[in-house]
């Protein structure tokens, strides 16, 4: 007697076989996000940590009180991708780090969603006398703040 597999055997081997297809594909994608994310992440940790302290030094060795407003020329992509690596989920063009806020969070930058898989501001807060620029990553969905130095 041949011994073979009944017409529902094979119909739910195939249902289960695309309900892991779905789980494992969706779940590609959202890796895929995360790591754009994480670029993002470690992009803004850098500007805290080294980019804002160093902008912060250049401009209170120029007496410009520590504002780093002045201190960037017109081409900030430029003149940013001479000190760190821009990546490719920013906007470069976008890049404006003459509009760092005093005492205030503005945006400076903004990453491009078609890369990043969503829409993130990064923000800056002047530099002063006494305390050097800082950096925030935002995601705008849900108004998270990722990163932030206070």
């Amino acid at each position: 007697m041949k011994k073979a597999f009944t017409m529902i055997e094979l119909v739910f081997v195939i249902v289960i076989l695309g309900i892991l297809a779905g789980v494992a594909i969706s779940r590609y994608f959202a890796v895929g996000q995360d790591s754009h994310q994480a670029v993002l992440i470690s992009f803004v940790g850098t500007l805290n940590r080294t980019m804002g302290e160093s902008f912060w030094s250049l401009s209170m060795n120029e007496n410009k009180n520590g504002s780093i407003v002045n201190l960037v020329p017109n081409e900030n992509a430029k003149f940013l991708s001479k000190y760190i690596q821009i990546p490719k989920e920013i906007n470069s063009n976008d890049i404006n780090l003459s509009k760092c806020g005093d005492g205030e969070y503005k945006t400076v930058m903004t990453a491009n969603a078609k890369i990043a898989g969503a829409d993130y501001n990064i923000t800056c807060k002047n530099g002063t006398a006494v305390a050097a620029p800082y950096f925030r990553l935002i995601r705008i969905k849900d108004n998270k703040i990722l990163v932030s130095r206070d």
